[in-house]
């Protein structure tokens, strides 16, 4: 009787011990899979598909004849799933740019305490975007297939501070097929990213991108105010590019905020499961 009542406690200190050597992953460093414009670390969840409609409109110092902005607008379509917990695959179009893209984003490592503790996230994200043609372009002697095409390649480092505050750093390298004269192909950028917790489902978020090379263009700053309602994520945005994917508004930004060259925009997000995780 006694050896088996040792025998019994030293399994359930055991099995104590095993439970403290699993890592206590740390979750919800941001709300959404973007920070505003540029991407968070988040991914989907395997079998889970979300459905984002992205919306612009035009710059604030418009006027009221365009009150303010308001009658012009684009928009971007996109849907992204998760093919695994660490993985997950998208698929876009933005009207304006007549530009499709298609991403994908793996997690390398969460951030987590506890035996194993890891002091951030970091995942990669590359995505490949293309220009729309007519028929009738391929038809011209200049047309190349390949000048339609351009590329972005992200590291996200983020790390949740604690349970309100989030930043996250995204060194960035946006490759063009095709450039005007004295352009590089390949630009580098560094962005900075923050999430402010305000209430359970409310938050506020900052992202700037600072142009390392190649700099012609304005550098991106943006904000955003980030509302959750169940299985909706509903974002507010206000930045100085109208663009929605890496390629346009990191390095093609025209806007000034001190010019009042400021875009009004929100993002919808809808998540469906498709496939239940057994």
């Amino acid at each position: 009787m006694l050896s088996s009542i040792f025998a019994k406690a030293q399994d359930g200190l055991l099995s104590l011990l095993e439970v403290d050597n699993e890592p206590m992953y740390i979750s919800s460093t941001f709300k959404g899979k973007k920070v505003v414009n540029g991407q968070s670390v988040e991914i989907l969840s395997k079998g889970v598909l979300q459905f984002q409609i992205q919306h612009r409109f035009g710059a604030l110092n418009s006027g009221f004849y365009n009150l303010f902005g308001l009658d012009n607008s684009q928009i971007r379509l996109g849907f992204d799933y998760g093919i695994k917990d660490w993985m997950s695959v998208g698929l876009g179009r933005s009207s304006a740019l007549k530009t499709i893209d298609a991403s994908t984003k793996i997690r390398l490592k969460r951030q987590s305490k506890g035996s194993k503790e890891f002091p951030v996230t970091v995942a990669i994200n590359s995505a490949i975007f293309i220009k729309q043609y007519r028929w009738s372009e391929t038809k011209e002697e200049t047309f190349e297939l390949s000048n339609q095409l351009s590329f972005a390649h992200q590291i996200l480092i983020a790390r949740k501070i604690n349970r309100d505050l989030s930043v996250q750093l995204s060194p960035t390298l946006v490759h063009y097929n095709l450039v005007n004269y004295a352009e590089k192909n390949d630009r580098i950028s560094l962005g900075f990213g923050a999430r402010q917790k305000l209430t359970n489902r409310i938050s506020v978020n900052a992202e700037y991108f600072m142009q390392i090379n190649g700099k012609i263009n304005n550098d991106v700053l943006s904000f955003g105010f980030d509302i959750e309602t169940g299985g909706h994520v509903f974002q507010l945005h206000l930045s100085n590019s109208p663009a929605m994917i890496e390629s346009s508004f990191i390095h093609e930004t025209k806007g000034d905020w001190e010019q009042g060259d400021i875009y009004f925009g929100f993002n919808i997000s809808r998540v469906f499961t498709i496939k239940e995780n057994k």
